[in-house]
């Protein structure tokens, strides 16, 4: 299943509307229409943010059904430094990252 399929089964077991969806996130509704009218998948912040109002990690967006993904202790405290960071400084370090 890509991305996008992922994030369509999760609106329809949520029953959620692409509406619902944009006010949850703080994505537009145009970015978010966009993304499944063009068949484009959402950058790595838009996806965060998407996953926060299903309130899933991106971890568990990607496992398989029922599949538990372990992280390493290095992974976890990564990942609880990271939801400290603000939009602007997730910004930044995804840059120095690439």
């Amino acid at each position: 299943m890509n991305t996008l399929e992922r994030i369509k089964q999760l609106l329809y077991e949520r029953r959620w509307s692409v509406y619902k969806l944009s006010k949850l996130s703080g994505v537009s509704q145009s970015t978010l229409s966009n993304m499944f009218n063009r068949n484009n998948d959402p950058s790595i912040s838009t996806l965060e943010d998407i996953c926060g109002a299903f309130g899933i990690t991106l971890s568990q967006f990607f496992a398989d059904e029922g599949e538990l993904v372990a992280l390493n202790k290095e992974q976890v405290e990564m990942l609880e430094k990271w939801s400290t960071l603000s939009s602007e400084q997730k910004s930044a370090l995804l840059k120095l990252l690439k």
